[in-house]
C-alpha cells in the first residue's frame, strides 16, 4: 500500500516537469508511397517571412521503421510557391534518414515539397502541403504602430541635424552660382577685349596700308618731278 502511495505521489510530482519538457509536436506532414514513408515539413515552425529557414525531410521504411540512407540520390526535390519552383539541396544529418535542405521564404502563404524520382527503388511522385509561411506581425511585439503620433514623429535633435545639413548645401550652391556668374562674367570680358584687339589691329593694319601707299605716292611723284628737270 505504501508503494502505490509512493509511486502515485512520484507522478503527480513529476508531471508538471513532463509537461514542461516534453517536445513539441511539429506540423510536419507525413505522406506514404510503398513501403517508404516521407515525413516533411519546416525546420523552425512556425515558419516567418524573410527569416532563414530550411525544409526537413524523415524518410524511413514502413515495413520496418528503419531509417533511409543516402534516400536522395535518385530524386529530385523542390520547394514550390505558386507558379515558382525551387530545387532544394539537401544534406544528410546526424540523424540516420533525415535530411534538411536551407531556405529563405520571401512570401507569406502556402509551400509545398514536390518529390519525384525513386528512393530505395520505390518510385515516388507526389507532394507535401507545409505549414504557411506567416508575417511577423504576429509575433512582434510590441506591436510596430502606423497611425500613432509616437510613431510617426522624427527625433528633434535629428531634425536639427537635417536643417543644419540642408542649410550648409544650400549656402554651398549658392557660392558655386556665385562662382558660376563670375566665370561667365569673366569669360564674356575676355570675349570683348579680344574682339578690341581684333579691331585694334585692324585698324593699324589699315593705316599702315595708307601710310605705305601714301609714301609709294610721294616716291612717285618726286620721280617724276626729277624727270621733268632734267628734260628742262
Amino acid at each position: 500500500m505504501e508503494k502505490v502511495a509512493l509511486l502515485f505521489l512520484a507522478i503527480v510530482l513529476l508531471l508538471p516537469f513532463l509537461a514542461f519538457n516534453l517536445p513539441p509536436v511539429l506540423a510536419h506532414v507525413e505522406v506514404v508511397f510503398g513501403d517508404i514513408s516521407i515525413v516533411g515539413g519546416w525546420v523552425d515552425e512556425p515558419p516567418i517571412v524573410n527569416q532563414l529557414n530550411g525544409i526537413i525531410l524523415i524518410i524511413t521504411q514502413v515495413s520496418n521503421g528503419q531509417p533511409v540512407n543516402n534516400a536522395l540520390a535518385q530524386a529530385d526535390i523542390t520547394l514550390q510557391k505558386g507558379a515558382e519552383a525551387r530545387p532544394l539541396e539537401f544534406q544528410p544529418t546526424e540523424e540516420a534518414g533525415t535530411y534538411t535542405a536551407t531556405i529563405l521564404p520571401t512570401q507569406t502563404g502556402q509551400y509545398a515539397i514536390i518529390m519525384r524520382g525513386t528512393i530505395a527503388g520505390q518510385a515516388i511522385d507526389g507532394q507535401i502541403e507545409i505549414e504557411d509561411v506567416e508575417d511577423t506581425a504576429r509575433f512582434s511585439f510590441p506591436p510596430a504602430t502606423t497611425n500613432s503620433s509616437s510613431g510617426n514623429q522624427i527625433p528633434q535633435g535629428l531634425i536639427e541635424q537635417l536643417q543644419t545639413v540642408i542649410t550648409d548645401l544650400t549656402a554651398q550652391v549658392e557660392e558655386a552660382n556665385v562662382v558660376a556668374q563670375e566665370a561667365g562674367n569673366t569669360t564674356q570680358s575676355v570675349t570683348e577685349s579680344t574682339e578690341e584687339l581684333e579691331t585694334s589691329a585692324d585698324r593699324a593694319y589699315l593705316f599702315s596700308l595708307i601710310g605705305v601707299g601714301a609714301g609709294a605716292a610721294g616716291i612717285a611723284i618726286g620721280v617724276v618731278a626729277l624727270s621733268r628737270r632734267e628734260k628742262i
